[in-house]
């Protein structure tokens, strides 16, 4: 049953939480866990996942996929627009906070486990590829909805991150290769060697990652967050904003495996990033860290949903 095998993955992140909460592992460790995960075990999984999974024809033929997640992001940022209008905010940092939480989603980690368990490792590439247009649109209409629509250039520099950084240099890798066939038996067996080291350290990544979203999550302190405010943004992360996103998605006629993996990160609760993000650019990190909590927790009943809908009958 789906909702059986997607509860499996939230048990891994509510055992973060029982673990930070324990207090078994300390602030500091996640933190470096973190930056660890970010640094080595996701580029590592990015390089092995491409170049097992594409070739450069395939490469172009999926082109639309980051693309289809700007339209995600597009969508939220749009919607952070509209309704902001109407709501009250205690200041101007939380309504910047509630624009960004509307736009940028968990696009990565937390949509890894739940591809793998629909799609199998074949799906895991082409999520990792839909990354391009998130992190793109994370550091673009993602600041400026984090900053009240002020945007400084030294911000782009942001987009030169290391998981970028590893699906540029993966893009460039499989085009070269096709282009130059290597017939040395042992530059191949070397290579193949390397590989299967990055294979190994990068199927770390998405048991790591999940726990350690939970032991982040088992660090906010949890005040009075059953607020109106909160949950109108999570109606529209998780509900309104994958419904106008999937409804695009049917209308451009995008191809049925391509528009599997996109129904799956579009509904996708808020990004755990953003609790550090509002830190970093001045907003109320207090009400990323409610947020974030709300809508995984309610995200609990709208994945199974959406995908028992939609993933049976578009697929």
């Amino acid at each position: 049953m789906l909702i059986i095998k997607i509860f499996s993955v939230f048990l891994i992140i509510i055992l973060g939480v029982i673990i930070r909460k324990s207090k078994i592992i300390s602030s500091s460790t996640i933190k470096e866990m973190s930056i660890v995960i970010t640094k080595v075990f996701y580029p590592c999984l990015i390089l092995s996942s491409f170049i097992k999974n594409f070739n450069s024809e395939e490469l172009i033929k999926n082109y639309i996929l980051p693309v289809g997640t700007i339209l995600i992001m597009f969508t939220g940022y749009v919607y952070g627009i509209i309704f902001k209008k109407f709501i009250d905010f205690e200041s101007s940092k939380e309504k910047k906070t509630f624009h960004f939480q509307c736009t940028i989603n968990n696009y990565s980690f937390l949509p890894l486990p739940i591809i793998l368990l629909l799609f199998g490792e074949a799906g895991v590439p082409k999520l990792i590829l839909s990354t391009f247009g998130s992190e793109i649109s994370v550091w673009t209409i993602g600041i400026l909805s984090l900053t009240g629509n002020r945007f400084e250039k030294k911000v782009l520099r942001n987009l030169l991150n290391i998981p970028m950084i590893s699906i540029i240099f993966s893009i460039i890798f499989i085009f070269l290769k096709d282009a130059v066939n290597i017939d040395n038996q042992i530059i191949v067996d070397i290579g193949k060697s390397i590989l299967n080291v990055i294979s190994l350290v990068g199927n770390a990544t998405i048991p790591i990652a999940l726990f350690i979203a939970g032991a982040k999550i088992g660090e906010i302190e949890l005040k009075n967050i059953f607020k109106f405010k909160s949950i109108l943004l999570s109606f529209l992360r998780l509900v309104i904003i994958p419904l106008n996103s999937i409804f695009f998605f049917y209308k451009l006629s995008f191809p049925v495996d391509i528009r599997n993996i996109l129904i799956v990160v579009a509904i996708m609760p808020c990004a755990i990033a953003s609790i550090i993000l509002s830190e970093a650019f001045d907003s109320d990190s207090e009400f990323a860290a409610e947020t974030v909590f709300l809508t995984h927790l309610f995200s609990l009943i709208t994945i199974p949903l959406f995908l028992s809908i939609f993933i049976k009958n578009g697929g």
